[in-house]
């Protein structure tokens, strides 16, 4: 589907608020003046503002609202079952990796991503064990996010 700003603008505008509202809920840090919901908030906020820069570029160049129409992409079985494979990926990532583990599920989604996008296997094997192992120890170790640990892989912890 294409989208002009106007529409685009009022859609980012739309999810800054709900990210916004949803951030108040947060609690703030003991003996510190930001919390939990200071990055969302300023990520709301600059959304909103993003939403509205658009939405008034897109005035001002006398958009209106759009009809719609669906992109070209849209016409290719190939991207579409692409498309349909990522959104099937996430599913199993969420389905599986508090069973089975970051490091492994990851590998798995990554790998078959790549593979269906036509990425050599070998390169989409080798780039997807450095990025699990990368992002891992990133997430894992540097920032200290909680990810789905596996029991066979305890090495990496």
């Amino acid at each position: 589907m294409k989208f002009n700003d106007l529409l685009l603008g009022l859609l980012v505008l739309l999810g800054g608020v709900a990210i916004y509202v949803s951030a108040l809920g947060f609690t703030d840090i003991p003996g510190q003046s930001y919390g939990a919901g200071t990055m969302p908030r300023a990520i709301a906020i600059f959304s909103g503002c993003l939403g509205l820069f658009m939405m008034g570029r897109a005035i001002l160049e006398g958009a209106r609202m759009p009809r719609l129409e669906l992109a070209a992409w849209v016409r290719s079985r190939r991207s579409v079952l692409s498309a349909l494979v990522a959104l099937a990926l996430i599913v199993f990532y969420i389905a599986a990796a508090p069973a089975i583990g970051f490091v492994p599920t990851s590998l798995v989604v990554m790998a078959a991503l790549m593979l269906t996008l036509r990425t050599k296997p070998l390169t989409a094997i080798a780039v997807s064990i450095l990025a699990c192992i990368v992002i891992q120890q990133a997430f894992g170790r540097l920032l200290l996010v909680p990810l789905p640990r596996s029991e066979f892989l305890t090495f990496l912890w």
